[in-house]
């Protein structure tokens, strides 16, 4: 059997984190089968249809790297690919069910007869599930404006484009019996189906646009990498074999068995996804991620600061929005607090002493680099007896401005001899 599945988004918006996360499970079980990717856009919704969603979809799986085989914009002999496209298709094959008394006329709408008796699965990762017919009422499958509906027209396109294995959200269990019953009607061997866990947040709620932030681009913009994602959402409700947080696509594809995909909703955590993308962009050389900041980096700023502060910041660095704030003392002197100045030292007595003995010796000191300016703080703590830290902090937050910075000595290098002693001079 060629293995064929789909994922079949609605553009009614923007590019959804569920879609792509139904896209990471359809792209590798269809990758390590050999099969074949498919994109079909459900846009039958005309009245919540926005047409650039549909760009935004493509950009946005492009984006994490899941290339489809077929689609709307590559094409491919099962076209078209957009139900709005295809709605003679699905009048034609309304009507053979309603030559055979499976459905009939309601109101100019056409409605499915549900049959007597049960309806039932193996599902790839439910097992043997069961629904009672009786449970759902005749539905419609063409409504008065000459659309179908959802449950009608997702069987037609998946008979018409061969589609092997439905793998989607728990969300859709209620529309599977629904579908079966359309199949049967028809005649046709219905695809495998596999019900993904539905993803939620900490406190148990469903993900949402209203909780969330849920838009693909959102992510890029806030520079979250795409292997990062995907990577997360590989442990949406799916555990490694050698029990890895980190891998690439490659791995979760040879991996992958709808046996290790949980029933049990998945927490879908950013602090677990920052901290992804932390390992991700520590992964990176110091070239790569001069190219990945760039579009993040303050306006301006020369690419040579650029270098020289990555190796700085690469460490602390959690999504590349982060970048500016973390080097905005590099290139525009802080505003100095002076009650935390004094909090964090050993009292303005010490500190004005730490400050004039301190200006004294860089003045004098031969060479800027951290290594020899180490060795002189160090020289004039000991010397003085100051405490160590709080001496080391306090000159950290006169030139910087902040408690928490890249390491001191190679900041104080970076900024160079005369903006360090202007700072200290001025505090």
């Amino acid at each position: 059997m060629k293995v064929r599945t789909r994922i079949a988004p609605s553009p009614t918006g923007f590019a959804h984190i569920g879609t792509a996360y139904q896209a990471v499970f359809n792209y590798a079980f269809t990758k390590q089968q050999k099969g074949k990717f498919i994109i079909r856009i459900e846009d039958t919704d005309v009245k919540r249809h926005v047409p650039q969603a549909e760009v935004a979809i493509f950009q946005g799986l492009a984006w994490l790297g899941l290339k489809h085989d077929e689609g709307p914009d590559v094409g491919g002999k099962y076209g078209p690919y957009r139900q709005s496209e295809r709605l003679e298709t699905y009048k034609k094959f309304a009507q053979q069910l309603v030559k055979k008394k499976l459905a009939y006329e309601d109101e100019g709408a056409l409605r499915f007869k549900v049959p007597e008796g049960e309806t039932s699965w193996q599902d790839l990762i439910r097992k043997k599930t069961r629904w009672q017919n009786n449970q759902i009422k005749d539905f419609i499958i063409i409504k008065s404006d000459g659309y179908p509906t959802y449950n009608f027209a997702v069987v037609i396109d998946d008979i018409l484009m061969k589609i092997s294995h439905v793998i989607r959200g728990e969300e859709h269990i209620s529309n599977t019996p629904r579908q079966l019953m359309i199949y049967q009607a028809l005649g046709k061997k219905p695809p495998f189906f596999a019900h993904t866990p539905l993803l939620r947040n900490p406190d148990r709620s469903k993900v949402s646009k209203r909780k969330n932030p849920v838009a693909l681009d959102w992510y890029q913009k806030q520079g979250y990498l795409p292997e990062a994602i995907v990577n997360f959402l590989c442990h949406m409700g799916w555990s490694h074999p050698k029990e890895k947080d980190v891998f690439g696509i490659d791995e979760f594809i040879k991996y992958f068995s709808f046996e290790r995909v949980s029933t049990s909703a998945p927490v879908f955590d950013l602090q677990k996804l920052d901290w992804f993308n932390g390992v991700c962009i520590r992964k990176k050389t110091d070239k790569q991620l001069l190219q990945l900041i760039k579009p993040f980096a303050p306006k301006g700023i020369k690419t040579t600061l650029i270098n020289q502060t990555i190796p700085l910041i690469k460490e602390r660095l959690v999504k590349l929005s982060d970048y500016p704030d973390l080097i905005d003392f590099f290139i525009k002197e802080p505003k100095v607090d002076k009650k935390l100045l004094m909090k964090k030292s050993q009292g303005e007595k010490v500190f004005k002493e730490q400050l004039e003995k301190s200006v004294a010796e860089l003045e004098k000191i031969k060479g800027w680099q951290a290594k020899r300016l180490e060795k002189l703080f160090r020289g004039l703590a000991k010397k003085n007896n100051w405490h160590v830290g709080k001496y080391f902090m306090a000159v950290r937050i006169a030139i910087t401005g902040k408690t928490a910075t890249p390491p001191l000595f190679e900041t104080m290098e970076v900024l160079g001899r005369e903006v360090v002693l202007k700072r200290l001079r001025s505090v």
